[in-house]
């Protein structure tokens, strides 16, 4: 089995403590880096299969840093350390919030459970299957990435196969909020979600549209 290779941006001061150790010693090859942009840039030229965002030996939430990296590497998972008493923002981009205090074990096993190929993270509907660590979707041979919203659609709708989901459903579940007088960014949002997985995005298999309700995943017979 290939050694996972783990990016890891934390700070460079001597004092700081560092997740490093742990890391390399269950056997992760684990680059570091002490500035966001540098890391996200060595990303862009040698895919990482997790990136960990220590900002708390940074001192900062890592909010801002998170969706800086979110934007620059879709597709691989982030592991974001934010400082103790900070609430997770959901719309950070990560894949995972972890809050200080906690073990180096406790990294250790969320890296774990974000590496390619851990079945207990993939979810299959049909012909339709997400990768939830990577946010990869497979259907009929074909493979996209999906945004971190666009996953959370897709997993919402393949836990409800056939069932009306409404808009405000699905706004509520996705964006968080009761709000629905705009409900183009879910409509972009589908769209988008049926270039991933559906042959036809203007004649869906999967995704339909119920007229003035919401939209239903349903599946072939």
């Amino acid at each position: 089995m290939a050694i996972a290779k783990i990016l890891l941006v934390e700070s460079g001061r001597p004092s700081a403590p560092s997740f490093a150790a742990p890391l390399e010693k269950k056997g992760f090859d684990v680059t570091v880096h002490h500035k966001v942009d540098r890391g996200i840039r060595a990303a862009s030229k040698t895919t990482p299969d997790v990136l960990i965002l220590d900002a708390a030996s940074m001192r900062t939430s890592g909010s801002r840093m998170s969706r800086t990296a979110r934007a620059s590497l879709d597709g691989v998972p982030i592991i974001l350390i934010s400082p103790s008493g900070t609430q997770p923002d959901p719309g950070n981009g990560s894949s995972v919030t972890l809050v200080q205090p906690f073990t180096p074990r406790k990294l250790v096993n969320r890296v774990i459970r974000l590496l390619p190929g851990d079945e207990r993270y993939v979810l299959k509907a049909g012909p339709v299957k997400l990768n939830l660590a990577q946010r990869k979707v497979r259907v009929n041979g074909k493979e996209a990435r999906l945004t971190p919203k666009q996953a959370k659609l897709l997993e919402l709708f393949m836990h409800n196969p056939g069932k009306l989901l409404t808009r405000k459903k699905l706004i509520r579940e996705i964006w968080l909020t009761d709000y629905t007088g705009d409900t183009r960014t879910l409509d972009v949002h589908m769209s988008w979600l049926r270039h991933a997985i559906e042959r036809d995005p203007s004649a869906p298999e999967f995704l339909h549209t119920i007229r003035g309700m919401g939209y239903r995943f349903d599946l072939p017979v």
